[in-house]
């Protein structure tokens, strides 16, 4: 062999070395995905946002999360073409996300009558803490889609037999049943739950976890019946606008912690175990007020699920091990906003149904692995990307 021969293939294998090296050491966009955040603003579309936006900046693209927009995601279930509206409900939508199948309306994560796995048990079994937060009752359809296995969202007393004995989140804050349905603090309390049900309370143990944080913790918060306390006349205590909804609603304003109060203790009772983490937090009634058209309520909403993505944005400071997604389950109400105002004024809007309908969502997504969601994704690929993002 000629010395140039020789000489060509050594910087042939010194270039192989390099090129090796390189790609070994390159970072992916999503190594490292250690703790996973899943927002889901129920009933929350593209106006909601504009319109709650609008309200407390006068201009669109201002709320915490909106910087962060990644594209859009269709919400179709398994049989929403059969309905005029070709709308998604909650369970069926819930099911999409948590376990990257098509179920019909009113199913939560099952099939055939069979349990499909959930991202939640799927990250559980990999050593994860996980957690469910709401502003619903816990056993409610979103939720209940992550942690639950059952062919009719209304079984609640199935649904909570579900989370306390098999898949065993350990974080469970939001309402409950006042009569007895779904979650109770006695069927919390004998399956090894610490009970919570004042904000005080909530904050007590969050202090005690974190002067002892040697085992995972198991707690429950039930801090109201049937609903949290509607945001909107939580600033309005006064306001006669809409008595109905006062008088149906929960007023517990003095004990009952904010969504964003909710969402920053169950992080902090989460952030201790080496292993990451998985949490849903839901702002429930985004929803329900859009099934009533009551724009108040749901600018309110809004803007506190957006406070609760602040908390969450001020727990990850600097980090680059935790990815942050927020969407929605579907659109509720067929919102416009035809007219934006000065701030501190509801827009003018225009309700086109007093149900879901089939449009298109937002998605904003923050962390490594954020552009994984980036244009038109479909409900059911954020199981996949969230398996992929966590591969071990």
């Amino acid at each position: 062999m000629s010395r140039q021969t020789a000489a060509g293939m050594l910087r042939k294998l010194r270039l192989l070395i390099l090129i090796v090296v390189l790609l070994a050491s390159a970072p992916t966009s999503w190594a490292g995905v250690k703790n996973v955040i899943v927002m889901i603003g129920d009933g929350m579309g593209f106006e909601q946002v504009k319109a709650a936006s609008v309200y407390a900046y006068g201009k669109e693209g201002k709320l915490s999360f909106e910087k962060y927009y990644r594209g859009e995601m269709a919400t179709h279930s398994a049989n929403s073409y059969l309905g005029k509206s070709h709308a998604t409900d909650s369970a069926a939508s819930a099911t999409a996300m948590a376990t990257g199948q098509k179920a019909k309306n009113g199913v939560l994560s099952e099939k055939s009558g069979k349990p499909i796995r959930t991202i939640l048990e799927h990250l559980r079994e990999q050593g994860r803490v996980t957690g469910l937060v709401t502003t619903v009752p816990v056993t409610h359809a979103t939720p209940a889609g992550f942690g639950a296995h059952t062919n009719d969202r209304n079984n609640y007393r199935d649904i909570a037999s579900d989370y306390l004995e098999q898949t065993r989140p350990n974080v469970l804050f939001g309402a409950y049943y006042s009569n007895g349905r779904g979650m109770t603090e006695t069927k919390a309390e004998k399956a090894g739950y610490a009970v919570v049900t004042t904000r005080q309370d909530m904050r007590h143990i969050v202090e005690l976890t974190d002067q002892d944080s040697t085992e995972d913790p198991f707690v429950a918060g039930l801090f109201s019946p049937d609903e949290m306390p509607w945001e909107y006349d939580y600033y309005n205590p006064h306001s006669i606008l809409f008595p109905e909804e006062k008088k149906n609603g929960s007023t517990n304003y003095d004990t009952a912690p904010h969504l964003s109060e909710m969402t920053a203790a169950a992080l902090s009772l989460l952030d201790d175990d080496p292993d990451g983490f998985f949490l849903m937090v839901e702002g429930g009634k985004i929803d329900w007020a859009g099934h009533s058209n009551i724009i108040e309520h749901n600018v309110f909403e809004t803007l506190e699920f957006a406070k609760a993505f602040q908390a969450v944005l001020d727990w990850a400071g600097g980090r680059d091990d935790t990815l942050v997604l927020v969407t929605a389950d579907h659109e509720c109400g067929g919102l416009t906003v035809v007219e934006s105002r000065e701030k501190g004024f509801m827009p003018a809007v225009f309700w086109g149904t007093t149900s879901h309908t089939g449009v298109n969502v937002p998605v904003y997504a923050t962390g490594p692995g954020a552009e994984e969601f980036v244009g038109v994704i479909d409900n059911t690929d954020l199981f996949t990307i969230i398996v992929k993002l966590t591969k071990q």
